[in-house]
C-alpha cells in the first residue's frame, strides 16, 4: 500500500492553481504523478506539506477513499456540482495523459489545526532516507529534497500521527518569546494550553484545578485556577482578539456561578 509525503504551494505563489483543495480533501495531478494517484487504494494515506515563512510544515492528511481518472468522471453530475478541484473543471479536449483525481475520507481527513513543522531529525526518522545538500541553506535543502514526493511505509504512517498527535497536545507556544510572524499562527487553543501547562504566567503560586470546566447551566470556562493562599477561585477565559463588551459580560457571568457553585 502506498503513501506519500506530497508538496504544494499557496494559489498566490502558484498562479492562482489551487491544489490540493484541503478544506474538501482533494488533489489531482497528471502525467508520471497522476499514474502514481491511480496506484492508490482505499485507505492509503496522503500527507501535504508546504513552505510557511521560512520552514517546512505537514498541513493535512488524506485517508484514500476513491480514486478516478477525470475523463471518467466528467460526466458524473453529483461530483462534478460538489467538488471545485481545478482538474474537474477542465474540458475534456483540455485534460492532459494520466488526468487524476484523489478523494480523501471527509470522516477521516484532516486539515491540521496546527502545522507539523518538518525538522531534519523527522526526515532522519523516515524509512526512506533523506539527503540534504549540506551547501544550502536549511530550506533550499528541504526545498531540494522534497521536490519529489516521498514515499512512505506503514511505520512512517504511524510516526506521523503520533508527532502530529503530540503536536496538537502542546500547542504552537511553548515558551514566551515567538517571532512576529508566528503570531499570526497562534489560535486561542494554544494560549489555553501555554497557561495551563505553566499557570504561574498569570501569578505566581497560581494552581490548575480544571481546564474547560462545565458549570450546572452548561457553559464552560476555559480555565479554572486557584489560588490557595487567598483561597480564591480564578475564572480564565481566553481571547485572541479585540475584547468587547460580551467577553466582559461572560466572564461576570462566569465569577457569578464561581461564587454560586464553589463559593
Amino acid at each position: 500500500m502506498p503513501n506519500y509525503l506530497i508538496g504544494y504551494k499557496d494559489p498566490e505563489k502558484n498562479k492562482g492553481h489551487e491544489d490540493s483543495l484541503l478544506h474538501e480533501f482533494t488533489y489531482g495531478d497528471v502525467n508520471r504523478s497522476g499514474e502514481r494517484l491511480l496506484g492508490l487504494s482505499k485507505g492509503d494515506y496522503l500527507f501535504f506539506h508546504k513552505t510557511i515563512y521560512d520552514k517546512k510544515f505537514i498541513t493535512a492528511y488524506y485517508v484514500v477513499e476513491e480514486v478516478h481518472r477525470v475523463k471518467d468522471i466528467l460526466e458524473d453530475g453529483l461530483i462534478v456540482r460538489k467538488y471545485n478541484n481545478p482538474h474537474l473543471l477542465r474540458e475534456r479536449s483540455e485534460l492532459q495523459p494520466k488526468e487524476t483525481v484523489v478523494f480523501g475520507d471527509p470522516i477521516r481527513s484532516k486539515r491540521l489545526e496546527i502545522p507539523l513543522e518538518i525538522t531534519e531529525w523527522l526526515l532522519f526518522k523516515l524509512s526512506k532516507r533523506t539527503n540534504l545538500n549540506p551547501k544550502q541553506d536549511p530550506l533550499a535543502a528541504k526545498s531540494s529534497a522534497l521536490r519529489d514526493w516521498k514515499l512512505l511505509n506503514n511505520d512512517d504512517v504511524t510516526f506521523l500521527f503520533d508527532l502530529i498527535d503530540n503536536n496538537e497536545q502542546e500547542g504552537r507556544l511553548v515558551n514566551d518569546a515567538i517571532s512576529t510572524t508566528e503570531i499570526f499562527e497562534i489560535l486561542e487553543r494554544d494560549i489555553e494550553k501555554f497557561i495551563l501547562n505553566d499557570p504561574s504566567v498569570l501569578g505566581e503560586g497560581l494552581q490548575l484545578k480544571k481546564s474547560q470546566y462545565f458549570f450546572a447551566d452548561g457553559s464552560r470556562l476555559d480555565l479554572l485556577l486557584y489560588q490557595p493562599d487567598e483561597e480564591k477561585w480564578i475564572v480564565v477565559e481566553v481571547k485572541k482578539d479585540k475584547v468587547g463588551r460580551q467577553a466582559k459580560n461572560q466572564i461576570k457571568h462566569y465569577m457569578k456561578l464561581c461564587n454560586k457553585e464553589l463559593g
